[in-house]
């Protein structure tokens, strides 16, 4: 069966690996490229950088990551999807266009997908909580049609804003042509198991009594890459000469990843069920996807408004080792405890990193002691003056605490808090800008 769309992983966050990415775009497997780099923690950024001058935003990542990318993509007819445009997608797209120039690769077109800015409409969003303190942002979860429609008007590079992860991946099969029930599922299936590039080829992954990818093998992972078909089924693999391993277990992993009602996992494109799904190697690494089905299309999209609130978090830590290490890093954490009562048991977190530190109470016993650990202490603080106890507390902790406390590291930075909500599809129409690499 010939595909309808051959379409590789390029990045599956912001600080991702550039190299299995230029890869891909040579390989001649795939005639397009998506880049996933956008999340809250990036797009906080974004929008305090576009706070401080107009044409900031885009993200800053944008030259390093498309300068080796461009060359190779435009030589090969391989077009770039991504939400490098964070807050700024017209910053960005000037950006990539000036840059394509620069590359001797003039006559690029570059499409900015605008309209995930929906600051404006906080009055018409159903938030799950108030909003209280000074909305940084808010930004909806746009679909894949309006960068469909830009590849389809002949867009070289598509540079998007916040967008749907695995609408990134579906753009590409979704702009061939009016897409049928069946290869919209497939297409937008394709797209979630593509968004983290190196999770479904081995990484982050380690089977049921060990014998995962060695050091070589993920320092060099190559990422995945899918030939989707008419009907919806997929090829997924990874490039025959680079290391990883995709096969039905790491395309199950990655396909409940993030996944709440695998028969009901919601898309601004559409509603999936995953449950029949099924993945049948058909060569080495090489996998066929068939099974996805669409179940609806959501009426309102997904919105994400970034507040900061009143107050600093205090993050410090002070490191213990040697003999009766752990003894002495529990009677600091206990000390603290005592110190720092005063704060609400909410507004305060002391652990230890090794020991307890992620699973809490759940942590299992140890059947050794460790040789070295770390005192954790974060803080919501109402001010500077109140984070500037919680470190005192902490360094106090070297003179008048257990022996051998040393190697504090403390930080502060803004409480800033992401508000989930939902917003009626039809007030969130998309527009296209374009930009000419000259």
């Amino acid at each position: 069966m010939t595909p309808v769309c051959r379409i590789g992983a390029g990045a599956g966050f912001a600080g991702d690996r550039v190299d299995p990415a230029v890869a891909l775009a040579a390989s001649g497997q795939i005639d397009a490229i998506a880049l996933e780099c956008l999340a809250e923690r990036t797009l906080i950024a974004a929008l305090r950088a576009r706070d401080t001058q107009p044409d900031g935003g885009a993200d800053p990542r944008l030259r390093r990551r498309l300068s080796p990318l461009i060359p190779v993509a435009a030589d090969r007819g391989c077009r770039i999807i991504s939400n490098l445009g964070a807050a700024n997608p017209a910053a960005a797209a000037r950006q990539a266009a000036s840059l394509a120039g620069e590359l001797g690769r003039s006559g690029l077109r570059v499409a900015a997908l605008l309209g995930d800015d929906v600051a404006h409409l906080t009055d018409r969003t159903e938030w799950e909580q108030p909003i209280d303190g000074r909305l940084l942002g808010a930004h909806a979860y746009l679909g894949a049609d309006g960068m469909a429609a830009a590849l389809a008007e002949g867009a070289d590079i598509v540079l998007a804003g916040r967008v749907a992860d695995s609408a990134l991946f579906a753009a590409p099969a979704l702009a061939a042509g009016e897409p049928d029930r069946a290869r919209r599922a497939g297409a937008l299936t394709v797209g979630h198991l593509l968004e983290c590039t190196g999770q479904l080829t081995g990484g982050n992954f380690e089977p049921p009594g060990g014998g995962g990818l060695d050091a070589a093998a993920l320092a060099g992972l190559g990422f995945p890459f899918a030939h989707v078909m008419a009907d919806g089924s997929a090829e997924l693999a990874v490039l025959e000469d680079a290391p990883g391993r995709v096969d039905p277990m790491t395309c199950t992993l990655q396909l409940l990843y993030e996944v709440h009602d695998p028969g009901r996992y919601i898309t601004p494109d559409g509603v999936l069920d995953f449950t029949d799904i099924s993945f049948e190697p058909i060569g080495r690494n090489r996998v066929r996807m068939t099974g996805a089905h669409l179940v609806g299309r959501p009426d309102r999209l997904k919105v994400i408004a970034f507040v900061e609130q009143r107050g600093i978090i205090a993050d410090v830590e002070i490191g213990y080792a040697g003999t009766f290490a752990l003894h002495r890093a529990q009677l600091a954490a206990d000390t603290l405890r005592l110190r720092l009562r005063d704060w609400a048991e909410a507004d305060l977190t002391i652990d230890m990193v090794g020991v307890n530190s992620i699973l809490g109470a759940a942590s299992a016993a140890m059947n050794a002691a460790p040789p070295e650990l770390r005192v954790h202490v974060s803080a919501r603080c109402e001010d500077a003056a109140a984070a500037q106890i919680v470190e005192d507390e902490v360094y106090a902790l070297t003179l008048s605490g257990p022996a051998g406390g040393a190697g504090i590291r403390s930080e502060r930075r803004p409480r800033i808090a992401t508000i989930s909500g939902l917003i009626p599809r039809d007030l969130v129409p998309w527009s296209l800008v374009w930009e000419t690499a000259r």
